[in-house]
């Protein structure tokens, strides 16, 4: 029998075969359930699901206020942890590392992976079987595939969208303002489709579609559309070749 300590909320919804560390700070409308590990000084908001077998390191937030939410608890001078909003939904046998910051109305598939310092903003939806890595920001309005590979440091923006088995190495910067605030322009992230793989430090700029199987050569910035099985390069990218008929 698992003895919780800490500030748990009394709504707060706990299996009896979750494990609660020292000093965790659990909020109303919170429900963890079986075989779950919530780590030192984790701060959990409702409304928050955490499915079976996941575990959550140690100094995370999940949950936390929306902008407009936070400026109304600042007003009202009330717990955050007394609040509920969107729900946040986390998979089962998830790996969240230490110091991820997890909005509310964000959904996380099974089996995936936080590298340590992430941070997924609001109106994300991640798929199942895959990997955010450490410091890499998902910045809100986002959708993220399947088995999808996100190395360190990567830079998703606003209305991202993002298909399955996709490649990103790390330090990638995808952009979706482009005017720099020099002019009126809606904000539009690319649409990276299936089976992309973007090399390391490559930029992409607003608005722009990668068709599938493109594959971006590292330190590129892509500023036309490409068109599926493109192999591009360069500053700015430019076609090489078509990908072999003998590769994956």
């Amino acid at each position: 029998m698992n003895t919780y300590r800490g500030n748990i909320h009394s709504e707060a919804e706990i299996n009896k075969n979750a494990f609660i560390d020292d000093a965790c700070t659990i909020g109303r409308g919170v429900k963890i359930e079986e075989d779950a590990y919530i780590s030192q000084g984790t701060i959990i908001y409702g409304k928050t699901l955490i499915k079976k077998g996941t575990y959550i390191g140690e100094n995370c937030f999940i949950g936390h206020p929306q902008r407009e939410r936070l400026k109304e608890i600042i007003e009202m001078k009330i717990k955050k942890t007394e609040t509920t909003g969107p729900l946040v939904s986390i998979g089962e046998h998830n790996v969240i590392r230490s110091g991820t910051i997890i909005y509310t109305d964000v959904y996380l598939g099974s089996n995936c992976q936080t590298g340590h310092n992430v941070m997924i903003r609001e109106k994300t939806k991640i798929g199942d079987h895959s990997l955010i890595g450490t410091h890499s920001i998902i910045d809100g309005n986002v959708t993220i595939g399947s088995n999808v590979s996100i190395q360190t440091g990567v830079y998703i923006p606003l209305f991202s969208k993002i298909g399955d088995e996709v490649f990103l190495g790390p330090y990638c910067k995808l952009t979706n303002d482009k005017y720099m605030l020099r002019k009126d322009f809606p904000l539009k992230g690319p649409i990276i489709e299936n089976f992309v793989s973007i090399g390391a430090n490559s930029v992409i700029l607003p608005n722009i579609i990668i068709k599938q199987r493109t594959i971006v050569g590292a330190g590129s910035v892509v500023t036309k559309n490409t068109q599926k099985d493109d192999i591009i390069a360069g500053n700015p990218a430019k076609l090489l070749k078509k990908i072999p008929n003998d590769w994956k």
